[in-house]
């Protein structure tokens, strides 16, 4: 395998890693406003992918062996045969230390009685259920196939299966969608008794085809953006879920362990087509391409300052903040404190985090924290809920 960048080759054999990110492209069908590399069909190629991660899995040693987290993502993982998906899991969970978090992203559609099964007895103990909407209007809007009924009979399964703990994602900002059908989205998932629901708000890339198709739709959707964020958050909280996160809330104790330490900055290995990784300073991702063992691989070296900014900014997506020491060095004082006067800031104990009203304006808050000290201030704040972070 070679890189597009020359390295000391301290990124192939890194220290102990605790945090593993596995990425199987592979979907029924490709959404149309989907910007992560995977490919529809193609699973005669599923077999000799699985061994290629595996194969990455080994280069890494003893630097793998102790995980706390490893997490499944795509694509759609649950589109492999149980059995090979079984395979490659029981390779990789026998390298996880105990009480590992496990999680696999799957459509609902493909979880079945037998893959909730495969799935329960390979060691996966999180499924995260990509259910986007039950409105099936606005599942066509966002070129969704499948019935909206699928995620009731996949999260039935799964918990026959024993599983315990299963997170539902639905996004937000649709083409189309009311405050009223958010509403509807967010009972109907309730309904559903998750420990953990991950609201995103629907991201397109400027210029796309689907940006061009919708162009009206997402400038009505996106003028509500600030009141859905509002509504989503009110609900789930009135409904008990922790929000611990910009886009995640859960059930007490069931806050995703793997993203948690990606947010806090922790090493991760990723593996397989496309997948970053982070190890200290160093960050490298493969080629996307399903051969990506022969790809080359793009890599960088980030300064301390970015790597300082990227803990900062990720720190204060989550409700515990950040430890102040840590991203002390970065920060404008002056702003600081006209965010804690002004109510959108709280340092305390050791830390600092957004208050409620600081978390509903996070990017701008961020923004305000990282300013030169010479530059001067920006315009003065503005109401609740402007510049509310992009998820």
């Amino acid at each position: 395998m070679s890189t597009d960048n020359d390295t000391d080759g301290a990124m192939d054999r890194p220290g102990a890693v605790k945090h593993l990110y596995v990425h199987l492209p592979f979907c029924r069908s490709r959404c149309d406003y989907c910007d992560f590399f995977s490919l529809a069909g193609r699973m005669d190629r599923a077999p000799a992918y699985v061994e290629a991660v595996l194969e990455e899995a080994a280069d890494y040693g003893e630097a793998l062996d102790g995980l706390e987290t490893i997490y499944l993502g795509g694509g759609t993982p649950t589109m492999l045969d149980g059995g090979l998906l079984g395979k490659m899991l029981r390779r990789l969970t026998g390298r996880a230390s105990a009480g590992a978090e496990i999680t696999a992203e799957a459509n609902p559609a493909t979880v079945d009685s037998g893959m909730a099964q495969a799935l329960s007895a390979a060691g996966v103990n999180r499924v995260s259920l990509g259910v986007q909407s039950f409105d099936g209007r606005l599942r066509r809007n966002l070129g969704r196939s499948g019935d909206p009924a699928a995620a009731g009979a996949a999260a039935a399964n799964l918990r026959q299966a024993g599983m315990d703990n299963i997170g539902l994602d639905l996004i937000f900002g649709i083409p189309g969608q009311s405050i009223q059908d958010l509403q509807r989205d967010l009972e109907r998932a309730l309904a559903l008794e998750p420990e953990h629901v991950s609201c995103y708000e629907l991201t397109v890339k400027e210029g796309s085809p689907y940006q061009r198709r919708w162009r009206k739709e997402l400038e009505e959707t996106g003028s509500l953006g600030d009141r859905f964020y509002q509504q989503l958050v009110e609900y789930l909280e009135r409904e008990g879920f922790y929000w611990y996160e910009t886009s995640n809330f859960a059930r007490p104790g069931r806050e995703c362990r793997h993203n948690t330490a990606c947010w806090e900055g922790k090493d991760f290995i990723g593996l397989g087509a496309g997948a970053w990784s982070t190890v200290g300073l160093d960050r490298w991702r493969n080629s996307e391409d399903l051969g990506f063992r022969e790809g080359s691989r793009h890599s960088e070296r980030l300064t301390l300052r970015q790597k300082t900014e990227e803990r900062l900014i990720l720190g204060l997506r989550q409700a515990k903040g950040v430890i102040y020491d840590d991203v002390a060095e970065i920060i404008n004082a002056g702003e600081q404190r006209r965010l804690q006067e002004n109510g959108f800031l709280s340092a305390e104990g050791g830390r600092i985090s957004l208050t409620r009203r600081g978390r509903l304006v996070a990017n701008e808050s961020c923004a305000r924290l990282l300013q030169e000290q010479a530059k001067p201030a920006p315009a003065p704040y503005g109401p609740p809920g402007y510049g509310r972070t992009d998820t």
